[in-house]
């Protein structure tokens, strides 16, 4: 048991005060923004969260996925979170980090669309045409965002020295694949079916 209650009260306060402050800043009063400004320099966490757009589409895309089934919602984010991270590592640049929450949301809408269309079997032929090209549309910018992120992965790798190259082991050939050509690493004419 805590022996000073007046521990707990002062944090719990400070939460409650937060709470009113951004609660009178979503709805518009200009009053409290020296206040605001001074909270969110205060909590960096709270305007990274709140700020971030791609979270709050993934909430959206997440909550009309879901819908009531907050196992689903869940599941979801979870598994949002855990694709983030298989994608990611600890030295990824700032817009590796980026485009590797584009993939994630990218991957969720494109997921979605094919559970839309797999399920519109009683569709009529409008409606599953308008399904399709959101699922073309998301397949596509999936891809986008999946090529994108391996081509500047490929971009930040930094090229080996020469000395690095060097050093690189050097695969052997079998004797089987130098019998086709000359001496000199030419192929053979009769090797490709001309002849002598």
């Amino acid at each position: 048991m805590n022996s000073n209650p007046q521990a707990e009260v002062g944090p719990r306060q400070q939460e409650d005060e937060l709470a009113r402050l951004v609660g009178r800043a979503e709805r518009g009063d200009l009053s409290v923004l020296p206040a605001l400004r001074e909270a969110l320099a205060a909590n960096p966490n709270l305007w990274q969260t709140y700020g971030d757009l791609s979270l709050q589409a993934e909430g959206a895309l997440v909550r009309v996925a879901a819908g009531s089934n907050l196992l689903l919602a869940e599941s979801l984010l979870l598994k949002l979170r855990a694709l983030k991270a298989e994608l990611g590592g600890d030295g990824d640049s700032p817009l590796e980090r980026l485009l590797i929450a584009r993939v994630a949301a990218t991957w969720l809408q494109t997921a979605y669309f094919d559970g839309l269309v797999a399920q519109a079997g009683g569709a009529g032929e409008a409606r599953l045409k308008v399904l399709r090209q959101q699922q073309d549309a998301a397949h596509r910018r999936h891809l986008a965002g999946i090529k994108q992120l391996a081509l500047i992965r490929k971009l930040l790798r930094p090229a080996p020295s020469p000395l690095e190259l060097l050093r690189a082991p050097v695969g052997e050939t079998s004797p089987g694949a130098a019998g086709g050509r000359r001496a000199g690493g030419l192929p053979l004419c009769g090797a490709a079916g001309v002849e002598n």
